[in-house]
């Protein structure tokens, strides 16, 4: 990148240390602010989850490692969700022409995941003279009963608020959803965990492991994945059963209020890295959420896909992975069918490699088009 001015290593070092200890409430903004080089062009990403669902945590590790690798000259800024209202009316007094905000990605916007959502109202709402992207996000207001009109409209208020704001939607369902919604610019973007380098196992892998959903986007019940299980363990397959929440951290809504401790921003590697020692360790995954199939695609394994609640994950599949030989989609829960799929899947001896670098590519030319 010509014209970049590399960050010394050590500046770095200290300016990340900084970041985790302002989340950690042992800074201020300001203060956190005050020990950085002023010269630096500033980037705010709000809406850091401290909860305990490693698909949302790796959307924060990979945004923070898009920016390093891609930006290493702008000083990059993570403010989690529950500092949002404290961090709007610090930087309101410090405001720079040339800072540059963005809300996390993810599949929050909509009616349904309140808290996120009013947390992005007041980001978009509010710095409204300055470049704001809402990073790669699936969208899901329901239209057909009156409290979801009453908060898309509540949305399209906020965003419209601001010219300067564009939205990044990680499939074409959520695409065309913005463009009926909002009058914003849209651009079409992977999700961000797509954004890392592909991670796969060396070692031997045994079994079959069922990522499944335990909330209100689950639209498998337990009684058909216990026969599911039970024909994939008849047939021969060890089965195992995960998720990709850490059952030991806070939940969604709940981190200032739960005997579970929050997720803190240095932990996201070592669990996220657990998780995929699981999935990297099975012949095949069958899942039901979407980074439960991305985790399986950097990882490289065979993975069967069901849909989730509103289609993120089908639409998901047929914008980015279909193309790949390891990837399947299904809507038949025939247990004999699943198996059979199953099957073929295991059989597959070498993968499709994985192209996903240009799907950022617009996203890179909007920060480029702004720095200073």
């Amino acid at each position: 990148m010509e014209g970049v001015s590399f960050m010394p290593a050590e500046i770095e070092k200290k300016i990340y240390q900084w970041n985790l200890e302002y989340t950690e409430g042992k800074l201020s903004l300001t203060e956190f602010l005050s020990k950085v080089p002023q010269q630096l062009q500033r980037f705010f990403m709000f809406g850091i989850p401290t909860y305990n669902n490693l698909g949302d945590q790796m959307i924060g590790f990979a945004q923070r490692l898009f920016f390093r690798r891609n930006f290493p000259q702008l000083l990059y800024v993570e403010i989690t969700e529950p500092q949002t209202d404290a961090a709007i009316a610090e930087l309101k007094q410090q405001l720079r022409a040339s800072d540059m905000f963005g809300f996390i990605g993810g599949g929050n916007i909509g009616s349904f995941y309140l808290n996120h959502e009013r947390a992005r109202r007041k980001v978009f709402a509010t710095f409204v003279d300055n470049l704001t992207i809402s990073f790669p996000q699936s969208v899901n207001f329901d239209e057909t009963t009156r409290q979801g009109q009453k908060e898309l409209g509540l949305s399209q208020d906020a965003y419209g608020k601001n010219p300067n704001l564009t939205l990044c939607a990680r499939e074409t369902q959520t695409f065309r959803r913005f463009q009926k919604y909002f009058d914003n610019d849209v651009l079409f973007t992977g999700d961000m965990v797509l954004s890392l380098d592909p991670l796969p196992g060396q070692g031997d892998r045994e079994g079959v492991l069922m990522i499944m959903r335990h909330d209100d986007e689950k639209v498998t019940g337990d009684d058909l994945l216990a026969q599911l299980t039970k024909e994939l363990a008849d047939s021969g397959y060890t089965v195992h059963q995960t998720d990709t929440v850490v059952p030991f951290k806070a939940e969604d809504g709940q981190e200032e209020n739960s005997a579970k401790e929050p997720l803190r921003l240095n932990e996201r590697w070592q669990l996220f890295s657990h998780k995929l020692d699981e999935i990297r360790a099975s012949k095949v995954v069958i899942t039901d959420r979407l980074h439960g199939m991305i985790f399986s695609v950097i990882t490289q394994t065979p993975v069967l896909v069901f849909d989730n609640s509103y289609g993120k994950a089908s639409t998901s599949y047929d914008n980015w992975f279909a193309d790949l030989n390891y990837v399947k989609q299904t809507d038949d829960t025939s247990p004999e069918n699943v198996l059979q799929s199953v099957k073929e899947l295991e059989s597959i001896k070498r993968v499709d490699p994985l192209a996903f670098d240009h799907s950022y590519d617009a996203l890179k030319n909007l920060i480029n088009s702004h720095l200073v």
